[in-house]
């Protein structure tokens, strides 16, 4: 009895502490008022397209399967990536007090041998599909490269466990992260 007493006691206490957490976050997206258009007019213009819209504290996040942009085992753009690219930086061009990173994720998957001898790693091939789609809306959407970074990542950031095969997908993903502040 005093077991299931003191069992509780710690659910309790682990509540509390998410509860304090859950509003710290809920007082941050109160705040911030600056991104709430950001937010709606992405959600509005991506529905029905294989991406996710979503406020993550300032940010506001586009995230979307790496199969919509690059082929498999690809580092070129997909025709097919235009229109989403096109949609993307309207809204960028509409919001120019925005900085905007690029993170392209991959899978513990080993690069595909008809690229090794250019690109030798995961983390390479995230960087070289990051710097083409910034690369890509600067020259062919006129977005101001000021506003844009591109960044690679691998391992460390999967939302997804790769032992599980079919999750493993999830983990390849391209996420366009859209915060406040003047670009540097």
């Amino acid at each position: 009895d005093r077991a299931l007493i003191g069992q509780l006691d710690r659910e309790v206490i682990a509540l509390r502490l998410r509860i304090e957490h859950m509003e710290a976050q809920l007082a941050t997206c109160a705040v911030d008022t600056a991104m709430a258009p950001v937010f709606a007019e992405l959600r509005a213009v991506l529905d029905g397209r294989r991406a996710t819209v979503a406020r993550e504290g300032l940010a506001v996040t586009v995230t979307v399967p790496h199969t919509e942009l690059f082929g498999a085992g690809a580092y070129t753009l997909r025709e097919e990536a235009d229109p989403l690219l096109d949609l993307l930086s309207t809204a960028i061009k509409l919001h120019p007090e925005l900085r905007v990173t690029v993170a392209v994720y991959n899978d513990s998957a080993a690069v595909p041998s008809k690229l090794r001898k250019t690109v030798p790693s995961v983390w390479e091939l995230t960087s070289l599909r990051a710097s083409l789609v910034v690369r890509t809306l600067i020259e062919r959407f006129a977005v101001p490269s000021g506003s844009l970074t591109a960044a690679g990542r691998g391992a460390p950031a999967w939302v997804a466990d790769e032992s599980a095969t079919d999750l493993a997908v999830e983990n390849r993903r391209v996420v366009f992260i859209l915060e406040p502040g003047a670009a540097p």
